[in-house]
């Protein structure tokens, strides 16, 4: 049934996307991630570009040469995904690799997925966080703007362009934008998937007061200076939406979506042997882990010789592997590492509780990914640890996808173990298939996309 239902809203989205127009508008997305970069980072753009034109909306992108980029991890399947999207490539000058290369001998394994030197002690770590704080503002990929300025002039001078995108992090790719913007006047959306000055891993920087004040005004400025201010849930376009509360006309949210075609073609493969709890994608410091592994020792303590399974994918902090290895036998943990996207999908759907931990933070409600979609969408149990307020929280309330705790609620996070790991062994744990979030395909959320540039199209013209 929850095929058929997906398969025929494709069919519905695919016709109205494709009636014809009188015009069609040409957009260019200026993204630092892109494929074959890996990560939630690269996919919002990725899939808005792929089905953008289907719905009267041509994109160009503007990106890095992945052979000079700062990325970690690459898909390789993201990239045929994309192959019929024009993108245009060009250098770009910053120092991550060689601070990689420096703290790990490689200039992939030691790119940082937050702030550098953030889970390091040290004069070297306080050093680069200084440096990080202080020199590169807003952030060391800055070093892009001078090449992507100057490959987006060409671009706009050979092609008819209605419409500019920058999307962030790196937020200095909104920088871009603002420059072609003052020197064009084309109309901007400029697109936050994370916030800017509130963003998680500034709290390890050591910023000077002037430094946090030059980067709030460059916020403040491409706030002021965008058409458009696009982001990823409500609670953000609230927070973006109180610096400058005169223009709360101009902002707006569209969530991440989720693959639905892709997740219905990965297949289920549950353990009978095992009742697997699993996490995927990044966990770091900065978010309460410790409730799932003090909790997870409660619940093997009180059940001796449970037959649970613990596998993490993605990249996990030494701390919480530490403290699982500690309390699971060896056979019974399973270390992933990196991994795909379709087999990230494929340990979604054969797990019986997925996991995650929201980062603590000032502004914590507004944390919600597309990986939180694609947990709600595999009918898995999810235990969230985190503001119960967020708008991850309500989405999964809304789902009926688990339960969300705070971080102090370490014995009711055992108690939803017990509960279970009851209905498992007697066969009766299933997968919820009701989901409101049905509607929130990527063929929906582009749709979603295509309105608004043809609304702020036509109102230039």
């Amino acid at each position: 049934m929850f095929k058929n239902v997906l398969l025929n809203d494709f069919i519905v989205i695919s016709y109205f996307c494709q009636m014809p127009n009188s015009e069609t508008p040409t957009v260019l997305i200026i993204s630092y991630y892109w494929p074959p970069s890996s990560g939630s980072g690269v996919q919002r753009w990725m899939y808005f570009a792929k089905y953008l034109s289907d719905c009267g909306v041509t994109p160009l992108v503007l990106t890095v040469d992945p052979s000079k980029a700062s990325y970690r991890k690459i898909d390789e399947e993201f990239s045929d995904f994309v192959k019929d999207v024009k993108v245009y490539k060009t250098k770009t000058l910053e120092p991550l690799k060689l601070y990689s290369m420096l703290t790990t001998g490689s200039t992939k394994k030691g790119i940082p997925q937050g702030s550098v030197g953030a889970e390091k002690n040290g004069l070297f770590s306080k050093i680069s966080r200084y440096v990080r704080g202080n020199i590169f503002i807003p952030d060391a990929r800055i070093g892009w703007k001078l090449y992507a300025v100057k490959a987006a002039n060409k671009i706009i001078t050979n092609n008819n362009i209605d419409l500019i995108i920058t999307t962030g992090p790196p937020h200095s790719t909104h920088l871009i934008g603002r420059v072609l913007k003052r020197k064009y006047g084309i109309k901007w959306i400029a697109d936050f998937r994370d916030p800017w000055t509130e963003i998680y891993y500034n709290q390890d920087l050591l910023q000077s007061k002037k430094s946090k004040e030059k980067d709030g005004k460059l916020e403040l400025s491409v706030l002021n200076e965008a058409d458009r201010v696009l982001t990823v849930g409500p609670s953000m376009a609230d927070l973006l939406m109180d610096k400058i509360p005169s223009q709360k006309s101009k902002f707006s949210f569209i969530y991440n979506g989720y693959d639905a075609k892709k997740m219905v073609s990965v297949q289920s493969q549950k353990s009978n042997k095992y009742m697997t709890i699993s996490y995927i994608g990044l966990l770091t410091d900065a978010m309460p882990h410790s409730t799932i592994s003090e909790s997870l020792k409660l619940f093997v303590q009180q059940n001796k010789g449970a037959n649970i399974k613990v596998r993490l994918a993605g990249d996990i902090c030494t701390s919480f592997l530490d403290s699982i290895q500690s309390i699971m036998p060896p056979n019974q943990i399973e270390i992933l590492g990196y991994i795909p996207h379709r087999e990230a999908l494929n340990v979604m759907k054969s797990s019986d509780i997925l996991f995650t931990c929201l980062p603590t933070q000032d502004h914590s409600k507004i944390m919600i990914s597309g990986k939180m979609l694609e947990y709600i969408a595999s009918g898995n149990s999810i235990l969230c640890i985190g503001n119960q307020e967020s708008d991850a929280a309500k989405m999964i309330q809304n789902n009926a996808a688990g339960i969300v705790l705070s971080p102090s609620q370490i014995i009711e996070a055992k108690e939803f173990y017990i509960e279970k790991y009851n209905l498992w062994q007697s066969g009766k744990l299933e997968t919820n298939n009701n989901l409101e979030i049905q509607s929130l395909t990527r063929y929906n959320t582009t749709k979603e996309l295509a309105t608004l540039i043809k609304k702020l199209i036509s109102k230039e013209k």
